[in-house]
């Protein structure tokens, strides 16, 4: 049984997570998972605070595996960005933190 520490709070899927990454860059018009994230102004150097919202939101104690570098791009739609935080997120929370 992992630690306390290790467990996930909620139930991480790609759906979910892209909910969330739609509330949080939405401004005037409505977004879709279609959109990618240089559309919503994101650049690479960007991309890091939506992971830590993702952490933060999905996470016990914001603990989860380092974003690694590459692993979410600006180019990639919010649906796509989704699925891979949610995979990295269901591949375990133990290899570090956000």
């Amino acid at each position: 049984m992992p630690a306390e520490t290790h467990q996930l709070g909620r139930h991480v899927d790609a759906e979910g997570i892209a909910e969330l990454l739609i509330s949080l860059l939405e401004r005037d018009t409505p977004l879709s998972a279609d959109v990618t994230l240089a559309e919503c102004g994101l650049g690479d150097d960007d991309v890091h605070w939506l992971w830590e919202a993702v952490c933060e939101e999905f996470s016990e104690r914001t603990l989860s595996p380092e974003l690694e570098a590459g692993a979410l791009l600006p180019g990639m739609t919010i649906g796509r960005a989704a699925a891979v935080m949610a995979g990295m997120l269901a591949d375990g929370g133990d290899d570090g933190g956000c």
